[in-house]
């Protein structure tokens, strides 16, 4: 009994000791206040900081389909008749479960059926093309030209010229009955459409397009300046307008082309104060003023082949239109015919036509031909992972027209070329991921190698059940040999950067009625709360707008690890008090 209560009185000596010596430690004597809190620091330092969300997810592989054996479309013999091609597979390149590229060879297949056709439409071919230079070149006598396609000749038109596009004659160089001498017959301009060449500044142009609708107020040079030319507006469009800017004197712009109606007398060198436009409205006007350049469209009709010389029997036997005159697109100008040539041009034309016609079937079936020979070392369409193949070296397909798919089918594939992520993330992180944002993807399976993403997709929607809000994120993943459907993914979306910017610890930085602060060392052992700007951040740091300078010492803990307005009083409680 003696024993046990001298080991009872030791304990309970060493626990009031080990008390006494913690209380000493833990409160400050006089001596120790006013010496004050120890501080832990960081300098302000400039780097670069990179803001994303971290967030997990499963791939998700697309169905590639199957591959098949091409089908003999349009194969036909010398008479015409459809034939059947007897496939032989005379190499496979994979296996089932092999990763495969986008045009890697697949299968080899031979159809040698083919050849002895191939070359008896090849030499029909020839024989007709031969035929039909000496035609044409017959014709082109005839005709006094060179004629290289048989469409340009109407034999019951003679030489005929018609006008190409929709305008006002502004030149004619022929009369009726007279020889044709000058080079160019006419002169065609379609006044009704005008061009005008415009530029913006660069902060204009944001706000237009291609295709944009707007403005005009045509405007004519005076002898002190320039004046309106017609009263009210006229809408016109923006026909291009070039993405790259140039210099412009001490600045930069982006020029363009507009054109517009010509509401009857704008010509060419009159300048144009250009609006926006708001369901016909002028909106603002732009900085520059643009200018008229052309009519959109304006055609010579010309011929060298008219020059004959003295000894030329060319006339103008029919002149329909005259100078200053309006036409419309393929109206007649200038007849140039003769009845003695009449039947002979027909009988060339028409043997002409029918040869061409012959020559164009015999391609058809060449062009089957060889579109099918091209598809006889089948490739991949794309990306992918191969399920099963369906034929071995050796095996036979017998193929037609009336084939379907299931029986030329050779094997089944996975697309991977494209790989998806579907996930959803909190209404914090939602915030820090944009449509088309970045994303760098990590594989649990494949540790050290990293995959580019971004992110195709980003929607919501209330849960029923809980009324909570679901964030859903579409990751698109560029396919890459090894990937899997069903992998597990660690993402990083990239929600931006920021290089050489003053960073503090995230640690020391605090908010204090609605006010980002951190606490700044001043002199030997006090601090100074101050109040900061604060841009991008990630778990570790926070990027610094104002309030800090490099090199200043911010705290990122202290003895104390109290808020700025707390402090221990002075009659030694461990419990912080409000200043």
């Amino acid at each position: 009994m003696y024993k046990k209560i001298i080991s009872i009185a030791i304990v309970l000596g060493l626990v009031f000791y080990g008390g006494y010596l913690t209380a000493r430690f833990l409160i400050s004597d006089d001596l120790q206040a006013s010496t004050g809190p120890r501080y832990s620091t960081k300098a302000v330092e400039r780097g670069d900081i990179k803001q994303g969300v971290n967030i997990t997810g499963q791939l998700s592989g697309n169905w590639g389909g199957s591959i098949a054996a091409p089908k003999p479309v349009g194969i036909t013999d010398s008479n015409g008749m459809s034939v059947s091609v007897t496939y032989k597979i005379e190499e496979v390149f994979v296996e089932p479960n092999d990763m495969i590229k986008k045009g890697d060879n697949l299968v080899r297949l031979s159809a040698v059926n083919l050849g002895d056709i191939l070359n008896e439409l090849t030499e029909g071919i020839q024989k007709k093309q031969e035929d039909i230079q000496t035609k044409l070149s017959n014709l082109g006598k005839i005709l006094n030209k060179d004629i290289t396609d048989v469409s340009q000749v109407n034999a019951y038109d003679g030489i005929v010229f018609r006008a190409p596009i929709r305008g006002r004659i502004t030149e004619l160089t022929v009369e009726e009955g007279e020889k044709v001498e000058n080079f160019n017959i006419a002169t065609i301009v379609d006044d009704s459409r005008v061009k005008i060449s415009f530029k913006v500044n660069t902060y204009e142009y944001d706000s237009l397009k291609e295709g944009q609708k707007i403005l005009l107020q045509y405007r004519k040079a005076t002898e002190h300046g320039t004046q309106l030319a017609f009263d009210g507006f006229y809408s016109g469009t923006i026909t291009k307008l070039n993405k790259n800017k140039v210099p412009n004197g001490m600045t930069y712009v982006h020029t363009g082309t507009i054109e517009a109606d010509n509401p009857g007398l704008v010509q060419p060198g009159m300048t144009v104060s250009i609006y926006t436009e708001n369901n016909g409205a002028p909106v603002a006007a732009l900085s520059y003023s643009g200018d008229v350049t052309s009519f959109v469209n304006e055609k010579k009709v010309s011929y060298s082949y008219l020059h004959g010389g003295e000894n030329s029997n060319v006339v103008a036997t029919e002149v329909y239109v005259s100078t200053n005159e309006f036409v419309e697109e393929g109206d007649l100008l200038v007849r140039i015919a003769g009845s003695d040539v009449t039947q002979l041009i027909q009988n060339e034309v028409d043997a002409i036509t029918n040869a061409y016609e012959e020559i164009e079937s015999i391609y058809k079936k060449i062009d089957k031909i060889s579109e099918l020979t091209s598809k006889l070392m089948v490739t991949a369409p794309t990306d992918g992972m191969v399920a099963y193949v369906n034929y071995r070296e050796g095996d036979e397909i017998i193929a037609n027209e009336q084939s379907d798919q299931w029986s030329l089918m050779l094997m089944d594939v996975y697309n991977t070329d494209e790989m998806y992520i579907y996930t959803t993330v909190s209404d914090l992180d939602v915030l820090y991921i944009a449509q088309d944002a970045p994303v760098t993807v990590t594989v649990d399976a494949l540790p050290g190698e990293t995959f580019e993403g971004e992110v195709m997709r980003l929607d919501s929607y209330t849960d029923y059940r809980t009324g909570e809000t679901v964030y859903n994120v579409q990751i698109k993943v560029e396919g890459r040999e090894g990937l899997r459907p069903g992998m597990n993914t660690n993402c990083f979306v990239d929600s931006g950067e920021s290089l050489d910017t003053l960073l503090v610890p995230i640690e020391a930085v605090f908010e204090e009625n609605g006010k980002q602060m951190v606490e700044v060392l001043v002199g030997e052992n006090e601090v100074e709360a101050v109040e900061i700007e604060v841009g991008l951040m990630n778990d570790m740091y926070v990027e610094v707008l104002s309030g800090l300078e490099e090199g200043q010492l911010v705290v990122t803990g202290s003895t104390k690890d109290l808020m700025p307005s707390q402090s221990v009083p002075e009659n030694g409680s461990i419990l912080p008090v409000a200043n």
